[in-house]
């Protein structure tokens, strides 16, 4: 078991690309860290130079407490699942597992405890005799996760292992990793693009983009205090509408006029924004904090807005529906027992307790850079 450190890392390619920027983050031992982002963001990046299997162009990572910027990646304590799962198509589910150990000449007995302990968690045991081709994408999965299993390593590192799979194997493969990281109690670092995975999977995520570090949270809070544009759009599915708009000063109360509507900035808020008066930002919020009117939830702080129906997507459990109103386009998550109708024009509600405004030239969170000042008032 061991905690991992990248301490100021960069990764820096010949042309002058730098696909790591001055990364620095503590992940705990026994955590579950995902790294969540676009292509060509930095996280496999990542976790290739911690394998071993890119060098570090400045920085230190370290594994524990050891620093393993030079260090073999045989000697790391990591074993990795790739994407392609790449076992051996000549040999048997048995000898994938077992090739590993059998490179670092461990004792037969062992090798035939842990690969039999390894595929009865995994359920895979009836499968030991059979050659990759006979497998699924599936069990395939599994084959490669029991190979990193029975070496016992102190860190899992994970790069989009489930990308191969179908709809519904990557919702049963994510429950099965979940459950495994529970049972074995080990560090597990994931690389994914796809963010329910990250959501769902992770105990704190780092959101990478353009290989800098954007956020490293938990799953709630970078879902409810988003730190900069990117992370809010990012997160959540569909992402957060968002709309070009002015704070301005209406009598005693902060309003924000995004043009196509103008709503009024909630008494509970109204101090983060004061000093942000007269200023362009932008307004958002996700689909899922717009109602239709007549189907208004109770406890939240109503703002209702008249929009044109562009389209209907009937979901069964909710109806995904595009609004447009003066030109500014937005999608809602809306109750199924909605009217709402392609053409017609209906009334929704922004539920602005769950609101969000961004600075137009740092793209930071107005709220969560009000947290953080006030924060560091607090340590004063």
């Amino acid at each position: 078991m061991a905690s991992v450190t990248f301490n100021h890392v960069w990764k820096r390619y010949t042309g002058g690309m730098v696909a790591v920027k001055d990364l620095h983050i503590e992940i705990a031992d026994k955590e579950f860290l995902v790294f969540v982002g676009p292509s060509g963001c930095g996280k496999s990046t990542s976790l290739r130079m911690l394998a071993g299997l890119e060098e570090i162009s400045e920085g230190e990572i370290l594994i524990g407490d050891r620093v393993v910027n030079n260090v073999a990646p045989k000697d790391r304590d990591v074993a990795m699942v790739f994407q392609s799962y790449a076992l051996y198509p000549h040999m048997t589910v048995y000898e994938n597992m077992a090739f590993g150990l059998r490179l670092r000449k461990t004792p037969k007995q062992i090798i035939d405890q842990r690969v039999h302990e390894a595929a009865k968690s995994l359920g895979i045991e009836q499968l030991l005799d059979r050659r990759p081709r006979q497998l699924s994408g599936g069990q395939r999965q599994r084959v490669a996760v029991g190979r990193a299993i029975v070496r016992e390593p102190a860190v899992f590192l994970m790069d989009e292992p489930l990308s191969n799979l179908d709809a519904k194997l990557r919702v049963e493969a994510r429950s099965f990793i979940s459950k495994l990281h529970q049972r074995l109690g080990t560090t597990f670092i994931y690389v994914t693009h796809d963010q329910v995975e990250a959501m769902t999977m992770g105990t704190r995520i780092c959101v990478l983009n353009a290989g800098e570090l954007q956020q490293i949270d938990t799953p709630y809070n970078l879902y409810h205090n988003p730190r900069n544009l990117f992370v809010a759009g990012f997160i959540g599915s569909p992402s957060m509408n968002f709309f070009d708009a002015t704070l301005k000063q209406d009598g005693n109360s902060i309003t924000i006029d995004a043009g196509a509507f103008q709503l009024a900035v909630p008494a509970a808020q109204a101090e983060i924004y004061k000093a942000q008066m007269g200023k362009k930002v932008v307004f958002g919020i996700r689909p899922e904090d717009i109602h239709d009117a007549d189907f208004q939830p109770p406890g939240i702080i109503p703002a209702l807005v008249q929009a044109n129906v562009d389209v209907v997507e009937q979901m069964g459990n909710e109806m995904v529906v595009y609004l447009e109103e003066k030109g500014a386009n937005f999608i809602s998550r809306l109750d199924p027992r909605t009217r709402a109708h392609v053409g017609n024009r209906m009334g929704v509600v922004f539920n602005l307790e769950n609101m969000h405004l961004f600075d137009v030239n740092s793209k930071l969170s107005l709220a969560f850079e009000h947290k953080t000042a006030e924060a560091a008032k607090g340590k004063r």
